[in-house]
């Protein structure tokens, strides 16, 4: 997870439309794998809010900073952690919400989010990631997540081990 970085993702974009086009097994491996090579936007709450260079424009964040990522809300109750391949994408968003800092994800960071217990002990409430949603509106359910870092299990258990430890190093400071 970054900070004050730029996004684009055509290649990425380029397979999804081809997807959309003709759903061929031979367009969705290369949608997969362009899947796992990019970076998203993901907005953020941020407390206390980052502060901003007023001569850069970049955001500093407080070490201590308590961050949250809203989700989108289905009509049946169901959450989607939400993820933007460009500025122009997130502004969509903005245009509808409101304008918050942004963290550069990977898909990874987002398995991460869905997968590792918070420092309760409560798992995650989103089923999914959604891509784009006031756009193209592609949905990679929880499921999909699994089945793609299943053949990466001990990177994966290495990665839920770190995060597990810094949410418990986070909350023993607090």
């Amino acid at each position: 997870m970054q900070f004050n970085k730029t996004v684009k993702n055509h290649m990425l974009l380029g397979c999804i439309q081809l997807m959309k086009e003709d759903d061929t097994p031979e367009h969705r491996t290369m949608f997969l794998s362009e899947l796992e090579n990019s970076e998203f936007y993901a907005p953020a709450l941020v407390t206390p809010e980052p502060v901003t260079d007023p001569i850069t424009g970049d955001m500093t964040l407080d070490p201590k900073s308590k961050i949250q990522f809203p989700m989108l809300p289905t009509t049946d109750g169901r959450c989607f952690l939400m993820a933007f391949t460009d500025d122009a994408e997130y502004q969509k968003w903005v245009d509808k919400n409101a304008q918050l800092p942004k963290f550069v994800m990977n898909l990874e960071d987002f398995a991460g989010m869905m997968f590792v217990p918070d420092a309760q002990g409560k798992e995650a409430p989103a089923i999914g990631l959604v891509i784009n949603p006031l756009g193209c509106n592609v949905v990679i359910p929880r499921e999909l997540l699994a089945g793609i870092y299943a053949g990466k299990l001990p990177e994966v258990q290495e990665y839920i081990h770190r995060q597990s430890q810094m949410q418990k190093n986070d909350s023993e400071t607090d």
